[in-house]
């Protein structure tokens, strides 16, 4: 494998740039595909071969993983607000058919990931792994896109053979946080006292750069068609906020409300920025996405891909460091 490229799709983004990092630990030819015609910040200085172009473009995916061992497939468009251009559905499902069909008919192996949203979460009060059933019908087009693009990697496992493993990571935390993220932004607006309240929602956290070396890890030790799940235990935002104040001396916001009350403003937050052309604070896909189960097994992953997720007071404290850093904090 040494003398072999390895293909990373969406190595620019959140979690794409930390997993090409851990694959140059690894002293491994790194591949790039990536859209745009600039090199992301998320990768500058680094060794690795860039592929200019879309998941869409049957050309530039041949290009891509010509010559790999195995292809990372990570590109994916996240949007919790509408589909207007039927965009996150065409790269989350389309793009991932393109990959898989690239990797099927070269004999490669594919790491395809998914999102714990992927997933039938239903019922809150069971514990979250890997036997919940797809989201295929989520009223979230991420959510459901995530989920049918899984399906459609299953399937070609099960009737085509193709030699791929699934990860489905939780929502992401700590450092390499390039754009930032959704999370990201909503701790520096914390930090910078934007939000005098919050929602107090739920999820469930993971740093990045263990899921990642989670992540190559399945590459070697992952069973064919099998699913893991990369997270770790939810908190509700009162939790995540009371740690970043202890970590940036931030102040918590006076008021946290109840994800109801969520339902009876989004309808004046949302229309309010529609009136302004910019993005809302929060929408309905955004309070859909904001639940989480009890607790979230991911014995599977640490059993077979050691995944050793570390405490998120640590993750938040590697953040905040990384956001000082790039003079945003």
């Amino acid at each position: 494998m040494q003398d072999q490229y390895v293909t990373v799709t969406g190595g620019g983004g959140r979690l794409g740039c930390a997993v090409v990092r851990v694959l140059l630990e690894h002293g491994l030819r790194v591949r790039v595909l990536e859209p745009g015609r600039e090199r992301p910040a998320s990768l500058a200085g680094l060794d690795v071969e860039l592929i200019h172009g879309s998941v869409l473009d049957p050309a530039a995916v041949a290009r891509a993983v010509e010559g790999s061992g195995v292809v990372y497939h990570l590109a994916a468009k996240i949007e919790l607000d509408r589909d207007l251009d039927g965009s996150v559905h065409a790269v989350n499902v389309d793009g991932t058919r393109q990959v898989a069909q690239a990797c099927l008919e070269r004999d490669l192996r594919l790491v395809h990931c998914s999102s714990h949203h992927a997933l039938d979460l239903r019922p809150l009060s069971a514990p979250l792994d890997e036997s919940r059933a797809l989201a295929l019908d989520h009223k979230c087009v991420y959510h459901r896109s995530k989920a049918q693009a899984e399906q459609l990697v299953q399937t070609l496992v099960r009737e085509h053979a193709l030699d791929a493993v699934i990860v489905n990571p939780g929502t992401l935390v700590g450092p390499l946080d390039f754009e930032p993220s959704l999370f990201g932004q909503g701790m520096l607006d914390l930090y910078h006292g934007r939000l005098p309240a919050l929602l107090n929602l739920a999820t469930d956290c993971a740093d990045v750069r263990d899921v990642a070396r989670a992540i190559v890890r399945a590459a070697q030790h992952g069973r064919c068609g099998e699913r893991y799940l990369l997270s770790g235990q939810p908190l509700r935002m009162r939790e995540i906020a009371a740690l970043w104040a202890r970590i940036t001396g931030c102040r918590t916001p006076g008021l946290y409300l109840p994800r109801w009350c969520g339902w009876l403003i989004v309808p004046f937050t949302v229309a309010a920025a529609r009136i302004a052309r910019r993005k809302p604070l929060f929408t309905p896909n955004m309070l859909r996405a904001s639940v989480a189960n009890v607790s979230v097994n991911c014995d599977k992953a640490r059993r077979e891909l050691d995944y050793q997720p570390r405490p998120l007071e640590s993750s938040l404290r590697d953040a905040f460091a990384f956001y000082q850093e790039q003079g945003w904090a």
